[in-house]
């Protein structure tokens, strides 16, 4: 019994003391930075240089300082997945190429914003093809000497297309959507392989057909960018609030970049908009007990006079 009065001290203390350490050493991690755009893409003769800008945006309460970092990144075959690295291999790349204005440091006032200019200059010894890069934008808090700083980094993707010897073709590895929907939207799946050497948007549509083969919408297929070797699934999706009944067919059509139009085999889908069947046939019953029920109770007679 004389142990008892020291453990509970003790675990009280303790907790106690978590308590405390929890609310002395709680530090807001939250930075908070965002930037427009997230990705460029630019075609460049060698010798030549373009330009754009950057908003960069600080979401948080404090001053921020703001380090920008340019690095390569390679697309990893046959997925959707990137590699940053610190440089490509080449004679030159991207990293080499980009310069920012006003720097690769500045200061961002609370709820501050400013304007980067980025600018992409190909060497003459540029290579024909895609070139991949990534601008780092990392932010942390400003704070007094031996506190901690907590910081979060955002990236803007960069995708340079050096004309020659490239190719932007693709294939078709599927198409698919959901067998059967009760309403809109309707949602389509594509899975494409870019069997190019550059990175590559495919664009194109999916025509939707009903069961008497009336065109009833034509949804298009477009921003999403698939890089040399990469497999991705796109999305598209029919978003409609018309009541949908019946057999539909979708057919979808993608050109290339050389032209080529890619098609797959057609997906159909039925619509049958159960709850309003449901709600139909409760009616229905319902109907049937309230006359089955006055039936009963009323008694109606039909005189005739003469």
């Amino acid at each position: 019994m004389k142990l008892d009065y020291p453990i509970k001290f003790l675990a009280v203390f303790g907790l106690l003391f978590v308590c405390f350490g929890l609310s002395v050493f709680h530090v807001d991690a939250s930075v908070g930075l965002t930037i427009e755009p997230v990705k460029v893409s630019h075609t460049i003769n060698p010798g030549d240089s373009v330009s754009g800008k950057i908003q960069v945006i600080n979401r948080s309460d404090e001053p921020v300082k703001v380090e920008v970092n340019i690095k390569d990144f390679v697309p990893l075959k046959g997925t959707v997945t990137i590699q940053i690295i610190e440089r490509a291999e080449g004679v030159t790349t991207v990293k080499d190429w980009v310069t920012l204005d006003p720097g690769y440091t500045f200061i961002l006032p609370e709820n501050g914003s400013k304007q980067v200019t980025y600018t992409i200059n190909a060497p003459n010894n540029a290579e024909p093809g895609g070139h991949f890069g990534v601008a780092l934008f990392k932010a942390n808090k400003i704070v007094e000497e031996g506190q901690l700083k907590i910081g979060t980094e955002l990236g803007m993707l960069i995708f340079v297309t050096i004309p020659g010897s490239h190719l932007q073709k693709g294939d078709l590895l599927g198409f698919s959507s959901e067998k059967f929907v009760q309403k809109g939207p309707v949602n389509f799946n594509v899975d494409f392989e870019n069997t190019g050497t550059v990175h590559f948007e495919p664009k194109g549509t999916i025509r939707i057909t009903n069961i008497f083969g009336k065109e009833v919408a034509n949804i298009p297929i477009s921003g999403q960018i698939v890089l040399p070797g990469g497999v991705r699934t796109l999305f598209a999706s029919w978003q409609t609030a018309s009541l949908l009944l019946g057999r539909y067919k979708a057919e979808i059509n993608i050109k290339d970049g050389e032209g080529n139009v890619l098609t797959a085999t057609a997906v159909t889908f039925y619509a049958f908009p159960l709850w309003y069947l449901v709600s139909f046939i409760l009616c229905v019953v319902v109907l049937f007990f309230v006359l089955k029920f006055l039936k009963k109770k009323l008694n109606i007679s039909i005189s005739i006079n003469k």
